[in-house]
């Protein structure tokens, strides 16, 4: 079907959001897991997790994550929808960086070839916090399971929607494969995908008026969980402070 002049504005301008979006989530996260890292961290890798082997051509999907929450943008039918994706997506960030705070984990990295996957696997891990931070629950998986969430049923097949599945699906394999998560954290990043997804439809209900437009809507929506978010963020500031006053 071919879109009109307003839908493709409307998709300009997600785009655009999508866009801030990812760049203030890059700041943030790195600045929760340079703290994370200097704190004490629990290894919780389990007798399974040790019999899963290495698989560094997963280290492609894996990759492609960084991408993948852009796909709902092209396939959403209902722009208010794009809008309970992100507030699924911030919910699931803030509530993260807490749990980062309070419950920090590393694990050894295995050692590697010279492959080309390999040679992208070990850029992963030299950029990556150090011993390890950020890890549970996995926001890749999160991420992943939202996306798709927010493509169900919308204008694509029964065909294409099991595709986004198994994309999932693979991301989720992907991050046990190539050793940037454990179990734990895959399980905790599913369930943490599910719970904010289903917590953000009924906020947004709660927030906007059906009858109001989808950019009009987003900015009521942002409007309305500024004090959430600014509570999140004493929440973090205060797990800092105390940390920082336990450790002298």
């Amino acid at each position: 079907m071919k879109k009109t002049p307003i839908q493709k504005d409307e998709r300009k301008f997600y785009i655009k959001v999508g866009l801030i979006v990812f760049f203030i989530w890059v700041i943030l996260f790195e600045l929760v897991g340079q703290y994370a890292a200097k704190l004490p961290t629990q290894d919780i890798t389990s007798f399974i997790d040790k019999q899963i082997p290495l698989i560094p051509p997963f280290i492609w999907s894996y990759m492609f994550c960084y991408i993948f929450p852009f796909l709902p943008i092209f396939i959403v039918k209902d722009y208010h929808r794009l809008n309970v994706t992100l507030l699924s997506i911030i919910l699931a960030n803030l509530s993260a960086f807490i749990l980062y705070l309070l419950y920090p984990v590393a694990f050894p990295r295995p050692v590697l070839g010279h492959s080309l996957s390999e040679k992208l696997l070990s850029l992963l891990y030299k950029v990556d916090f150090q011993p390890g931070a950020n890890k549970l629950p996995s926001l890749h998986v999160t991420f992943a399971w939202i996306v798709y969430l927010a493509c169900r049923r919308q204008r694509i097949s029964q065909w294409g929607e099991g595709f986004i599945f198994f994309l999932s699906g693979l991301i989720t394999l992907s991050a046990l494969f190539v050793k940037q998560h454990v179990i734990a954290d895959i399980i905790v990043g599913i369930g943490w995908a599910f719970i904010t997804w289903t917590l953000a439809g009924r906020l947004y209900k709660i927030f906007i008026d059906g009858k109001t437009d989808p950019q009009t809507g987003l900015r009521l929506m942002m409007k309305k969980i500024t004090p959430l978010m600014f509570s999140f963020f004493i929440i973090l500031l205060s797990i800092i402070c105390f940390n920082s006053y336990r450790g002298q």
